[in-house]
């Protein structure tokens, strides 16, 4: 029987806490430490988990020689350096994402991986739902047939991130709505379309609703919206592969229709993820449009416990965790490409 991967969660706030379940759930780690600023936030997940060390500095915790793989559960800007840390100190590392600030930071950040011989897999909790593996399983069981274009939407309609204050801090963040919603539902789209290479992209930013925005939010000199909140993009990828995204903190729509949208369409069917049902599959299309409706059956392991259980397979078999390195550069490089096209008011191609 393998040993329990010992692991410490670095930031002990609501992803911190995800993770720790993952963990116990996935079974096969033992959780014994936690960073965090705060020390009724760690305690908190110390009583909860059973982690015996505590400390306020997340570099500290790193650098433990006790550890087998750290979770980094910070703020964007402290992905690179503190995955570095842990790979120099020869820790698997699991990451929130978006994967870094850039695609720059993502290149550096593989670089290690490869000098280092570790695991290093992105918490990218949306292939991980249940809806999001059956999904996954009917395309490659080529129940729709070939998957060309696929939809992904993630609006809400007042739901802009406060608190600490990072998330609309562009040195923090690297970004507003696209590095925070977009950035999941890009990946999990990207990834059900079955990871095509990316060709160009297209992206339009709307700030209509930035005065309803936290002060932190807007530069004081312009009276404008440091971050975006909204965000549409069209994208072209290899194979005549087409993708839709829009993610938005903040724009009037229907309340009731607040929410996530994932919709693949193929040549032969169509998969619908997140409907009051489950997800949907539809078959057998006639020349009216009517087609066989049918409910999709959901994965007994889903979101951080599932992802977990990858982590271990990859960190047991030294085999590369996915997403990883390789998919963290295609996404942050259509992420730079977006911010690029929304600058430019041009398509921007992906070399």
């Amino acid at each position: 029987m393998a040993q329990a991967i010992r692991v410490g969660i670095l930031g002990a706030g609501w992803p911190g806490t995800r993770h720790a379940e993952g963990y116990r759930d996935a079974g096969g780690f033992h959780i014994a430490a936690v960073a965090d600023l705060i020390p009724a936030r760690r305690k908190t997940l110390m009583q909860q988990f059973g982690a015996t060390r505590e400390v306020a500095d997340a570099v500290e915790l790193a650098a433990d020689p006790n550890l087998d793989a750290v979770s980094i559960c910070l703020p964007n800007h402290l992905h690179l350096p503190i995955a570095l840390a842990a790979l120099k100190a020869g820790k698997h590392v699991i990451c929130e994402m978006p994967p870094c600030l850039d695609s720059g930071e993502m290149r550096k950040l593989a670089a290690a991986v490869a000098k280092a011989g570790k695991i290093l897999m992105f918490a990218a909790q949306r292939r991980f739902g249940a809806a999001e593996q059956a999904a996954r399983q009917a395309v490659e069981k080529g129940y729709i047939g070939g998957a060309y274009h696929a939809r992904a939407s993630w609006m809400r309609t007042r739901g802009t991130p406060t608190g600490t204050g990072w998330f609309t801090d562009r040195e923090r963040s690297g970004g507003g709505v696209v590095m925070d919603l977009g950035a999941a539902m890009l990946d999990l789209a990207w990834s059900l379309l079955g990871q095509p290479k990316p060709f160009s992209v297209f992206a339009l930013f709307a700030d209509r609703l930035s005065r309803e925005r936290a002060a932190a939010a807007t530069d004081p000199a312009t009276g404008k919206a440091v971050v975006e909140e909204t965000a549409f993009v069209l994208g072209r990828f290899e194979g005549g592969k087409t993708l839709e995204l829009s993610s938005s903190w903040a724009i009037n729509q229907p309340p009731r229709q607040q929410g996530t949208l994932c919709r693949l369409h193929g040549d032969r069917g169509a998969i619908d993820l997140y409907t009051s049902q489950g997800p949907l599959l539809y078959r057998q299309f006639n020349d009216k449009g009517d087609a066989k409706e049918s409910p999709m059956k959901l994965p007994k392991t889903a979101l951080y416990a599932a992802m977990m259980r990858q982590f271990k397979q990859a960190v047991h078999q030294s085999q590369p965790a996915v997403p990883g390195p390789a998919e963290g550069i295609v996404l942050m490089r259509m992420i730079d490409a977006i911010y690029k096209s929304a600058q430019t008011g041009k398509s921007v191609a992906l070399e």
